[in-house]
């Protein structure tokens, strides 16, 4: 497909590259400083630690004010028209992608999650149809088969206008085995099929097909997973801060933190100033109005100012190799984990290139083939596309743009121009594209600090907390 369609080389997921931050970019068209669905774990003063895989958390983070924005299920709905959203993935993140079908704005499906998850607003021949199929499995590649089955009913029993489906593989095997194991190549054989069976049940209803093929996130393999919670709180008490004043939520290549309201801006500037110079930590990520030297600006890689966004965007250490070609060895960084949780094989949330860095394949009689594009792209932009795809009109109030230049029909589209500037800080820096008003962070390069001690990265970081702060005690995806 990628050779017979239109390709992008430089498409990049929104930052940061986890998975329910970009399920949610995909819905809405929006950016994550928009939505405020920031990452697979977050916290919030009046709610709590909120995990983004669980539907009810992710109500719960809505009904404080999160993701305001319709969808583009949402949209469609408005105007007459049906999606289907089909998840392998989390149930949380099936939700993020049509939270509407909950008032009957097109149907989402899960094939995992709780039972009372698996269905919303599904029409009753589909629903029949898919009850045909049996119990969902228990496992994660039976779910898969199950998911496209149910894609494969959708299709054929009352084909919607757009139909999303969401794997949760290959993401499982790599960051459960590393990215060139058995079980991870076997898992990308398994979604290639699965994009293939979806494929052929629309060509095989007479309708055309335009496919767009895309992913989250990349991923690069693990280095180490040190475990950061004691490190944090020892950070936070030696900046000055009370116990409780800095809460981590573990993102797999990212830590977010949350200062308690009202935290004196010099108090805050003095623990990123302190993360900055872990040798663990890459670029780091924080407020404007706080961002000591050595630290990023948040507005570089985030637009908008969503009360949901972390005060603080930890990136872990990468090395500075990546991955160019098949046979290339993978990226690899650091994984941030909690105290007493699981390390993985695999990570992605970083800035390295490869974690950034999404395929995007366009393909079907709208687009144009045998296409290659240098242009900057990402999950806004094709939420946008989908969008005036199926409508002929602009997805209105988003932060995407039309792949204009992608479609066939589009002669006349003005060129291009693509600027590329990279900001450093000390020994870091990112990189930034921008196209227009559009604007993608592309990458960022760690730097090799060492300490004094000249200490080992993971070196003595699984150590007890030192005050009562309770931390976010998950990892995933």
């Amino acid at each position: 497909m990628a050779d017979e369609g239109c390709s992008y080389d430089h498409a990049v997921a929104a930052f940061p590259a986890l998975t329910r931050t970009n399920a949610a970019t995909l819905a809405t068209g929006c950016h994550p400083g928009r939505t405020g669905v920031f990452g697979n774990r977050v916290w919030h003063p009046e709610l709590g630690h909120i995990n983004t895989a669980v539907v009810d958390d992710v109500r719960r983070l809505r009904g404080a004010g999160a993701m305001p924005q319709a969808s583009v299920a949402e949209r469609l709905s408005r105007s007459g028209r049906s999606t289907v959203v089909v998840g392998n993935g989390s149930a949380g993140c099936t939700y993020l992608l049509n939270p509407g079908s909950d008032a009957g704005h097109g149907a989402r499906i899960a094939s995992v999650g709780p039972e009372h998850e698996a269905h919303r607003s599904v029409p009753s021949g589909v629903r029949a149809a898919i009850e045909e199929l049996g119990p969902r499995p228990a496992s994660d590649d039976e779910a898969l088969e199950w998911a496209v089955a149910a894609g494969v009913v959708s299709i054929t029993t009352r084909a919607p206008d757009l139909l999303i489906f969401w794997s949760g593989q290959p993401d499982t095997a790599h960051h459960a085995t590393g990215l060139t194991s058995t079980t991870s190549i076997e898992a990308i054989r398994r979604t290639d099929r699965a994009v293939r069976t979806l494929h052929s049940a629309v060509l095989d209803t007479g309708r055309e097909c335009n496919l767009i093929l895309t992913a989250d996130h990349g991923f690069c393999e693990t280095i180490e997973s040190p475990e950061l919670t004691g490190t944090l709180d020892r950070i936070a008490e030696r900046s000055g801060l009370p116990p409780n004043g800095f809460v981590p939520t573990f993102n797999s290549g990212a830590v977010f933190g949350y200062f308690e309201p009202g935290t004196a801006p010099r108090l805050r500037a003095d623990m990123t100033a302190r993360i900055v110079q872990e040798p663990w930590a890459g670029p780091v990520f924080c407020a404007d109005a706080h961002c000591p030297d050595g630290a990023f600006p948040l507005s570089l890689a985030v637009s908008g100012d969503s009360p949901f966004t972390p005060d603080l965007v930890i990136t872990m250490r990468t090395e500075p190799a990546d991955q160019c070609g098949p046979a290339d060895p993978p990226a690899r960084a650091l994984h941030a984990r909690a105290d007493g949780t699981q390390p993985y094989s695999g990570v992605h949330g970083t800035v390295h290139p490869a974690d950034m860095r999404i395929p995007l394949i366009l393909h079907g009689p709208a687009f144009k083939t045998r296409t290659r594009r240098d242009e900057p792209a990402g999950p806004a932009d094709i939420a946008a596309t989908a969008y005036t795809l199926v409508t002929g009109a602009p997805l209105d109030d988003v932060d995407g743009r039309v792949l204009t230049e992608s479609l066939r029909d589009v002669t006349d589209a003005p060129e291009l121009l693509v600027e590329e500037r990279t900001i450093r800080r000390g020994e870091t820096s990112v990189s930034v594209r921008r196209t227009g008003s559009h604007s993608y962070l592309v990458g960022g390069v760690s730097g090799h600090r060492t300490p004094p001690e000249h200490r080992d990265p993971t070196q003595g970081l699984a150590e007890p907390a030192a005050s009562g702060r309770q931390a976010d005690s998950g990892n995933e995806e």
